[in-house]
């Protein structure tokens, strides 16, 4: 399952609001693995709140580390040190 990470996120947004948390961390953990950040932080408070486990956490967060290293590369560090 790929889509948008944006729309991801936000069915997982509106499974949470319904309460369907299984299916909220479904869709928020597989945007999070697309480098969505807001994602990962909403699985974070679900965490805290004891909606999800450690695992699932650690899971979403190794994904999302995962994907914002595969978008690096000298040439965009470059850029932004020139430009930025």
């Amino acid at each position: 399952m790929k889509g948008d990470a944006q729309s991801r996120h936000n069915l997982g947004c509106n499974e949470g609001e319904g309460r369907n948390y299984h299916r909220a961390v479904k869709h928020l953990s597989i945007s999070a693995k697309m480098g969505h950040k807001g994602s990962l932080e909403s699985i974070k408070k679900m965490f805290m709140g004891g909606v999800v486990t450690k695992q699932k956490y650690a899971e979403a967060l190794k994904g999302y580390q995962d994907a914002v290293e595969e978008t690096k590369s000298h040439e965009r560090d470059e850029v932004n040190r020139l430009f930025y």
